[in-house]
């Protein structure tokens, strides 16, 4: 199945520049004959990805759920916009509990430029979901010849046609003369839960120079029911903020503590109050996860009524 949803690969120019407008049958016909039978294809959205939102990850995760609960579909191919692929990939990763391959992409040129790679990663990305060995690796990206799983993927630039990367491990596959090649299987564990969510949750930036009352803002906000701290290196932030942020821990808000580099292990040795002691405190260490992702992750967990031990473990241990 193909679910098309927007983004770059629908695009076309109508005179000021492109915008959405391409339907997930019409992308079917650029590519060309396929092998086997034709995708069925649910037209979900024609938005940029700087639109998608949670709730509307969630009712894709939804038409997904759905999709591969069918006997007759063997995998999903979802077109999605670049601004928040990773983001909707990875909703998809933890909320769609099946075996079936669930393969996002998109492409960094429209239909109205040069060299356009749409039409290669859509079709390297139905080549994917039909491929046996994609099986139970959930959610991947499949882009400029690379799989990636959506556990690590990330949007490193907005340009490039390699603008998506793994930077802690690195794409799992390759495609070849559009033949699929598996190198890693991921091991980490996947608990999958339901596309329910909880969208109080903000991000907080470590700034330098940044003040306690900056932090104490945002900790006072109406209806805060989490907070993802994107700090500094491997999770310190402004000694301002650390006693504000442990006693926010204390009084039971689930926090996650991010580095701002968006990859490597959040801890320290430090003999201040850094990233050690910001977890002794209480904050949650999301290990090689950038904060959009973590802020993803910590609605699923709140939306599906997670204690705290098990939003500390559903971080930690996985």
């Amino acid at each position: 199945m193909l679910v098309a949803t927007g983004g770059r690969i629908s695009s076309k120019n109508l005179g000021e520049g492109t915008v959405p407008k391409v339907s997930g049958q019409d992308l079917l016909k650029i590519v060309g004959p396929l092998e086997g039978e034709p995708p069925e294809v649910i037209d979900f959205d024609q938005m940029p990805g700087s639109q998608m939102a949670p709730d509307r990850m969630a009712g894709l995760a939804g038409v997904i759920i759905k999709a591969v609960a069918r006997e007759d579909v063997i995998g999903v191919v979802v077109t999605h916009g670049s601004d928040s692929l990773d983001e909707s990939a990875f909703f998809c990763h933890l909320t769609v509990d099946s075996e079936k391959p669930v393969v996002f992409t998109e492409s960094m040129r429209s239909a109205a430029d040069l060299s356009w790679d749409g039409p290669i990663n859509l079709y390297e990305s139905l080549v994917v979901a039909r491929w046996p060995r994609a099986r139970s690796l959930g959610t991947l990206v499949v882009m400029h010849d690379q799989i990636h799983a959506a556990r690590f993927v990330m949007q490193a630039e907005g340009l490039g046609l390699d603008g998506f990367q793994s930077p802690a491990c690195g794409p799992i596959g390759r495609l070849y003369n559009g033949e699929p090649a598996l190198w890693v299987t991921p091991s980490m564990n996947r608990t999958v839960l339901t596309p329910k969510i909880d969208i109080n949750v903000m991000i907080a930036y470590a700034e330098t120079g940044a003040t306690e009352s900056q932090i104490n803002t945002i900790l006072a906000r109406d209806n805060l029911h989490g907070l993802v701290v994107s700090g500094f290196g491997s999770g310190r932030v402004p000694l301002t903020w650390t006693a504000p942020l442990a006693e926010a821990a204390r009084k039971g808000l689930p926090i996650v503590l991010c580095a701002r580099t968006g990859v490597g292990g959040v801890g320290d040795r430090v003999g201040f109050q850094g990233a050690a002691w910001l977890i002794k405190a209480g904050l949650i260490p999301a290990h090689e996860m950038p904060a959009n992702k973590a802020r993803i992750k910590l609605m699923i967990a709140l939306g599906n009524g997670l204690s705290a031990p098990a939003i500390r473990d559903y971080f930690i241990n996985e």
